[in-house]
């Protein structure tokens, strides 16, 4: 139990050093194009239903495209994977055990500018898994950076058990 709350500590550690560098970062060029909320919102709703349509289909390829090369991908009770080979690998594995049969994501914030949005959220998922039907939330923090195509990918991916639903 000691360890388990050492490791707790540690992630949010991690989660306040993270959300307090995009701070930084997005405070730091106020020259920057600003998006309106409303705007940041259709653009995570719109990738959301992408990332829920690629779990629930098991469409590796696709999901994999959802990162930019250098993404950060942390789940929970894992180590950190690193780059886009690596955590398509992770989904591989994962999609070799279980299958996704439904996902519903509720963003609770966004942030940020017209370079990188900030979201936070929680996803609740039913999953098959040995013969059994599972329904674990989540929360999550997601970091989009457009890419020169227009297009917003996910460079960090965290997430931990929502402890909150038990």
């Amino acid at each position: 139990m000691k360890s388990l709350n050492c490791m707790s500590m540690k992630m949010n550690i991690l989660l306040l050093i993270l959300l307090l560098s995009i701070c930084y970062l997005i405070g730091c060029d106020s020259q920057l194009k600003k998006l309106t909320k409303v705007e940041m919102l259709e653009i995570v709703d719109s990738n959301n239903l992408l990332l829920k349509k690629y779990f629930e289909n098991a469409d590796l390829e696709k999901l994999a495209e959802m990162y930019t090369d250098s993404a950060k991908l942390c789940p929970n009770g894992y180590n950190f994977v690193y780059g886009r080979d690596s955590i398509k690998a992770f989904w591989k594995e994962d999609f070799e055990n279980s299958k996704v049969l439904d996902m519903k994501t509720t963003t609770t914030s966004v942030e940020g500018n017209i370079e990188i949005i900030y979201e936070t959220g929680k996803t609740t998922s039913k999953i098959s898994y040995m013969d059994s039907i599972y329904t674990p939330t989540v929360k999550y923090i997601n970091i989009w950076v457009k890419q020169k195509n227009g297009k917003y990918l996910l460079d960090v991916d965290f997430w931990n058990n929502d402890l909150s639903k038990k």
